[in-house]
């Protein structure tokens, strides 16, 4: 029974990824397949073009992005969006969940950290999320970072302003340790990370 429970434990979650995988290609390759073929005649059309069609729109509109007036009319379509009750709240959740990510991203080696509980003689993994902090005078606090507090086996957790002194560097990659946390450490597959206190 073990050993069949190991192999569902492989077998499983691998055919979950590859289902959202062949998902996303085949929804992205359907999507951008109708626009190419807008000025494509179908007898040119070859499979796959579409998502390539798609990973090419994007990478330009990544570069349009660094333009003045490409960045003036983002601005202009998002004022319009904020103004829509539903899409405002999808868009902006969304647009932030991503910033998270590239923030965190960008300070790989500086984003995970053991938050100390003194009173419960425990610690917590955080992931401080930003140092920029100019826009809050009243912390009282000094060098205050904020850091996010995952919880497991849910979407969502806590955002806390911590000094910056009170936190211990962990040696983990961003993918590992919300992986660790998000299954409460059951995916821990790593083995022991060394710790590095703060300077």
């Amino acid at each position: 029974m073990k050993t069949f429970l190991n192999g569902l434990g492989l077998v499983i979650p691998t055919a979950l990824i590859l289902y959202i995988l062949i998902w996303i290609l085949t929804q992205t390759e359907l999507f951008f397949k109708d626009i190419l073929l807008i000025f494509t005649p179908f007898e040119y059309y070859i499979t796959g073009m579409g998502f390539l069609f798609g990973l090419i729109s994007v990478y330009i509109i990544g570069v349009l992005l660094k333009f003045w007036i490409i960045q003036s009319i983002r601005v202009f379509f998002e004022k319009l969006i904020d103004k829509t009750p539903i899409l405002s709240g999808l868009y902006g959740s969304i647009k932030d969940f991503f910033r998270f990510l590239s923030n965190m991203k960008k300070n790989d080696n500086n984003s995970i950290v053991l938050v100390e509980f003194p009173s419960l003689e425990a610690k917590m993994i955080g992931f401080i999320t930003t140092d920029d902090l100019k826009d809050f005078h009243n912390l009282d606090m000094e060098d205050p970072v904020m850091v996010y507090l995952q919880m497991s086996y849910q979407v969502g957790g806590y955002a806390l302003f911590i000094p910056r002194k009170n936190l211990t560097h962990l040696d983990m990659k961003i993918e590992d340790a919300l992986r660790f946390v998000t299954t409460a450490g059951i995916s821990n597959n790593n083995g022991d990370k060394n710790e590095k206190g703060e300077d």
